[in-house]
């Protein structure tokens, strides 16, 4: 259930070697490697989970680890009521989270500046993944527990999720598919969340549009 997706900022032949170097940690885990798409990716029935390291800055490079999951039915329906967005749609992540807010006992970023860093880089992402990873993937995999996490406070700030407009179009499809008898009540908070925040028009009106279709359709 893994995916792992290398972003370049410069130094293009150190980040592949970092990336293999990776690979080659999880080729006995059975992932599959994406090399257009820099991924690593073991998939389920529907969706896959996701380690993903995102490099910024010049010398040395700070290399960040998050994790993430993806439930492939949630993302398709979303991504049909976003403006400009729709391309990023297929490698989205229903839930993305860095480790310094999974486990800020971990290095909140891993610095890159030479070959000589990999081998001591590689072994460090391992063991965040072994101590804290797998359990945080393990627990949030399902709908239910993404319905329980994005849906049990409505109204209230979560540190794993930063982005309202999507949250508000995420929790209600996974409310949907969860068949919460309180959906309707969560259409009409995750909408006077919005109008509080003031985001533009269009956002208001393509979240009304997914309530409304889910309102009429059927997953079962």
């Amino acid at each position: 259930n893994i995916c792992i997706i290398l972003i370049y900022t410069g130094l293009d032949r150190l980040y592949n070697r970092l990336y293999f170097a990776v690979g080659a940690a999880l080729k006995p885990l059975n992932f599959e490697e994406v090399p257009a798409k820099m991924q690593f990716r073991r998939t389920n029935k529907g969706g896959y989970s996701s380690v993903v390291l995102s490099a910024g800055g010049r010398q040395p490079t700070e290399v960040e680890v998050f994790l993430g999951i993806r439930i492939n039915l949630v993302e398709e329906l979303i991504y049909q009521f976003t403006s400009g967005l729709t391309g990023y749609g297929p490698y989205s992540a229903t839930l993305l989270v860095p480790t310094r807010k999974i486990a800020p006992e971990f290095p909140y970023f891993y610095s890159l500046a030479t070959n000589a860093d990999i081998p001591v880089i590689v072994p460090q992402i391992m063991q965040f993944l072994i101590q804290r990873g797998w359990t945080f993937l393990e627990k949030y995999h399902s709908v239910k527990s993404l319905d329980a996490l994005y849906n049990q406070e409505p109204t209230q700030k979560s540190p794993y999720l930063t982005n309202e407009f999507h949250r508000a179009l995420r929790g209600i499809v996974l409310a949907k598919l969860a068949q919460r008898p309180d959906w309707e009540h969560l259409v009409k908070q995750y909408q006077s969340n919005l109008h509080k925040k003031v985001i533009p028009e269009t956002q208001m009106q393509n979240y009304a549009r997914l309530a409304n279709f889910l309102r009429y359709h059927s997953f079962s």
